[in-house]
């Protein structure tokens, strides 16, 4: 059995799960979903009067698939503040401070949202402190708010596992980019092939993590099967704990 020097985690659908039943509702155009937006159209609303919720609703998808394009492209984050406020400048708003402030306020009410909807499940969180104890520990999230990130980690009681933590937000460059990898791996002074990313992504974790030298334990907790263009995973896990047999004596 394979020895590593250090383990990094991702963090979204990793160790933190997401859980949408705890979104407020929302109903629009006859559907209803589950979504921030169930809370935000009171927020634009107070926030932003001049700004119709139809008009800022549609805006904000424009937005969305502008910079997904740019993110997948590029590999550059983008922060949650710029995507709302370049959503209120293409809903009408001026280009100006004011706009960036408002922008902000919506930003942050909607990553309240989130954080209130994403937990660490308590055996998540005695695996990595487990795990902490033999090996040194990174994460590395692509995430557009690390506020929000270091918030899940700490309510999780995970934070202080983590040797380093490295977001997007704050890096610079998102997975799969080998450099927030590397960057990563110099923090914590290990070789690329000493080392064993835990991700549920085939395409920035999978696929990342193999392109930068790492072996890649696949998070599938939902039995998918692997895109034909992934490298295929030294490891498929449904949750991390079932990493115990391999990384704790």
């Amino acid at each position: 059995m394979k020895h590593y020097d250090a383990v990094l985690f991702d963090l979204f659908g990793t160790i933190a799960l997401f859980n949408p039943g705890k979104l407020p509702v929302f109903e629009w155009k006859g559907q209803t979903t589950r979504s921030t937006m169930g809370r935000l159209r009171e927020v634009v609303t107070d926030v932003v009067p001049s700004v119709p919720f139809e008009r800022f609703h549609q805006a904000l998808g424009e937005v969305n698939q502008e910079l997904g394009a740019i993110r997948s492209a590029e590999m550059r984050e983008i922060s949650s503040a710029e995507r709302f406020r370049r959503t209120l400048v293409h809903a009408g708003l001026d280009d100006s401070p004011e706009t960036a402030r408002l922008g902000t306020s919506l930003s942050l009410a909607h990553m309240d949202l989130l954080a209130h909807a994403t937990e660490v499940p308590p055996a998540h969180t005695q695996f990595v402190v487990r795990v902490s104890e033999h090996y040194p520990t990174a994460l590395v999230s692509n995430f557009d708010h690390a506020p929000t990130a270091r918030r899940v980690i700490q309510e999780g009681q995970v934070a202080d596992c983590f040797r380093c933590t490295v977001i997007s937000a704050e890096h610079g460059w998102r997975k799969p980019h080998q450099k927030i990898f590397h960057d990563t791996l110099a923090q914590l002074q290990v070789a690329p092939q000493s080392a064993l990313f835990v991700g549920d992504s085939p395409h920035d974790d999978v696929t990342g993590a193999q392109q930068a030298g790492m072996d890649i334990a696949w998070v599938n907790a939902s039995g998918a099967e692997l895109p034909a263009d992934c490298p295929r995973p030294q490891y498929t896990i449904r949750a991390i704990p079932e990493l115990a047999s391999l990384l704790l004596p």
